[in-house]
């Protein structure tokens, strides 16, 4: 175990009172030591000094904490924006990407994606089942779950008619309501998704999504299809969607709140300026779209990149249209590298002096944002600035943020940005590049702030265009601020808490409940148990049972579910040990109890909490069933007075009754109480 040395081990007069006692061997001729004497102020003079630096020696400052941090495989997660969907007016007209909103105190929305100018009605909703039809379309929209899969408790498929196709695809949002239990884990491309879908566009074929953001069906988010261009009208003139579950899986069954066709996301965030790359071949009038509101009001800066490097050009011609701003750009000079060429930079008319400032050359240079007490979102902070290159000639070049400049070396076009200074500091030729000096050599090329945290705001919160047309909302979250150190090392001993490789029980049985994509409501390591060899024990083989989030009161694995948890441990067991992994199997059993019942006892109510207290959960995988449990269970219902007798029976050959009266039954099994015979006396 390493232990940490303290080094501001000494006070201001220890190290005087120790140079003190060595003057005499150091200088004999110095008797005096008295405090007026000069030699002594310098000496104490130094004391003070030694005692300042060790001080400051002995503090670990936030940028060492990020390191040892990144050290040790943990980068502090950046500032977020709050998101939120919105639902407009099927009236309401088009709108473009980074349109902006307000919202509740004045906070600033964007379009993080265009709503098209005709966009198709969600006119019907039908759950088709065995040829038969049932309008459902007030289920869809009321915001009360429903099962779309199982009504009547048998399969069925949902059928949407749309009132005109959108031009190519279509896009669609599903509100999908989050069942109690365990949680799903977060996804990973090697897990496949826990039920299959099958879309069908009547009159036409079968198609694949495009985009299928809900995970089929997993969580909230919008599923994007292709349409062909000749599908025809069905029924009462709509166009008929159908959705179908081909395999449901093993986990939960599919809920629904909602289903919409006029869904489009928006983000607490205001963009005082943006860039636009483009790739572009030389031409006199080449011309280019930026699909974005913001630019169509914004000052533009245009940069075009030849061989010899970026550079400013004013031989452009903007063309506002309703699809966005198109440029006439005179590219002939472009470097054609395959690489982007074309730089367009759009500057927030009101806030152009605070993006433009004046290079002095100086190391360690420090400019001002005024961002009115809001967060610059990092990863959308990038600068244009001059600077001196290799021929010595000095041009644009873009730059972009790090956490420190130590580690960057004298050629690095990088700068620092601080959130609670509102400052960017540049590099001092030796850790990070200097700008070179100039009038406007600095310039940001992109710069988006947030409220971070304090946008998110609860749903129904009045969110206007800029023309006063509302909005209604869900529920914006996800906003954050940057992560501190301190947060960050909390994060770092909570992975620590987890493992990556297996060695116990336990790290097996916490791997499997841990594995991507899944909701694992339990998870059993058996050392030495090895299916293969039925009952039998070998010191290297590991099986993890294994329990679904499922519904009913048997749930169990699928083969899907059970490959997921083999890659997992694959990924996790050493090299030595064979692992197995196996569905939990059920051990049904009887309970036949005698009551002594007050006037308050009801036997349905027992019958309940008796059934709940069996119902399939990590701690019942490879336990006994206890009688004395039970009795307890009992006493505790309401106007049970006393259990005469109490009675346990296995009802397969793997379950047995021991001495004391419990029933012991396999490790990967779960006692499931298939009869309960209650006789109630009273007194």
């Amino acid at each position: 175990m390493l232990v940490s040395r303290r080094l501001d081990d000494q006070t201001y007069e220890a190290i005087v009172s120790e140079a003190e006692a060595r003057l005499p061997w150091l200088c004999p001729v110095w008797t005096d030591h008295n405090a007026h004497d000069p030699g002594i102020t310098v000496l104490e003079l130094m004391a003070w000094y030694k005692e300042l630096q060790q001080y400051h020696m002995d503090q670990i400052t936030p940028a060492i904490r990020r390191k040892l941090l990144e050290l040790a495989g943990l980068r502090l997660r950046p500032e977020r924006a709050a998101v939120c969907t919105l639902a407009v007016p099927d009236d309401a007209p088009g709108r473009l990407a980074g349109t902006r909103l307000a919202g509740p105190q004045a906070l600033p929305f964007e379009l993080l994606e265009p709503i098209p100018a005709r966009r198709p009605r969600l006119e019907r909703v039908l759950a088709e089942l065995d040829g038969q039809r049932a309008d459902i379309t007030e289920l869809c929209t009321g915001g009360m779950p429903f099962q779309p899969f199982a009504f009547g408790g048998q399969e069925s498929s949902l059928v949407l008619g749309l009132s005109q196709p959108p031009e190519g695809r279509i896009r669609l949002w599903f509100q999908v309501e989050q069942p109690s239990g365990a949680p799903r884990n977060p996804k990973d491309d090697a897990t496949p998704p826990p039920r299959t879908l099958a879309w069908e566009l009547l009159g036409a074929e079968e198609v694949q999504p495009l985009e299928d953001e809900t995970w089929a069906l997993s969580w909230s988010g919008s599923v994007t299809l292709p349409l062909p261009a000749d599908w025809p009208a069905g029924e009462g003139g709509l166009y008929w969607l159908r959705l179908r579950q081909t395999q449901p899986g093993c986990e939960e069954q599919v809920r629904l709140s909602g289903l919409f066709t006029g869904r489009y996301l928006a983000a607490q965030q205001e963009s005082r300026a943006r860039r636009y790359t483009f790739a572009v071949p030389p031409s006199q009038d080449q011309q280019v779209l930026v699909a974005s509101a913001q630019a169509q009001r914004a000052e533009l800066a245009v940069f075009l990149r030849t061989p010899a490097g970026w550079e400013q050009i004013s031989d452009y011609q903007p063309l506002p249209g309703e699809d966005g701003l198109r440029l006439m750009v005179n590219a002939n000079r472009a470097a054609q590298d395959g690489e982007e060429n074309l730089l367009v930079v759009a500057l927030d008319p009101l806030y152009t002096q605070d993006l433009l400032f004046d290079g002095t050359g100086l190391p360690g240079q420090q400019v001002s944002l005024n961002l009115g007490g809001q967060t610059a979102l990092t990863e959308h902070l990038h600068l244009l600035c001059q600077t001196v290159g290799e021929d010595g000639d000095a041009r644009p070049t873009p730059w972009h943020p790090v956490e420190d400049l130590s580690a960057c070396g004298p050629r690095d076009r990088v700068f620092v940005y601080d959130p609670q200074r509102e400052t960017l500091t540049f590099g001092d030729g030796n850790h990070g590049a200097v700008p070179a000096p100039g009038f406007g050599s600095i310039l940001v090329t992109e710069l988006i702030l947030s409220s971070c945290n304090g946008g998110n705001i609860p749903a129904g919160a009045s969110l206007t265009f800029w023309d006063g047309t509302p909005a209604h909302n869900d529920a914006a979250s996800g906003g954050r601020e940057r992560e501190t150190p301190a947060e960050g090392r909390g994060r770092l001993l909570a992975q620590l808490g987890g493992t990556a490789k297996c060695l116990s029980a336990e790290d097996y049985a916490q791997c499997a409940r841990q594995t991507p994509g899944l909701r694992v409501a339990g998870a059993k390591a058996l050392p030495g148990f090895d299916p293969h060899w039925g009952q039998g024990r070998r010191s290297a083989a590991v099986t993890v049972a294994v329990l679904p989030a499922g519904e009913g009161r048997r749930p169990v694995a699928d083969r899907r579910f059970l490959q997921a948890v083999e890659r997992q441990l694959e990924r996790c067991r050493p090299i030595c040990i064979r692992t197995a992994v196996v569905s939990v199997r059920y051990a049904p059993f009887t309970l036949s109890v005698q009551l002594l019942a007050g006037a308050g006892a009801e036997e349905s109510a027992i019958r309940q909490a008796v059934e709940a207290a069996f119902a399939p959960r990590q701690e019942a995988i490879g336990n006994p069933v206890r009688r004395d449990d039970c009795i307890i269970l009992l006493q505790r219902c309401p106007g049970v007075l006393q259990v005469r007798r109490l009675e346990l029976h296995g009802m397969d050959q793997n379950s047995y009754e021991t001495a004391a009266g419990d029933l012991q039954i396999p490790q990967d099994a779960i006692g499931s109480l298939e009869r309960m015979e209650i006789q109630m006396l009273r007194p």
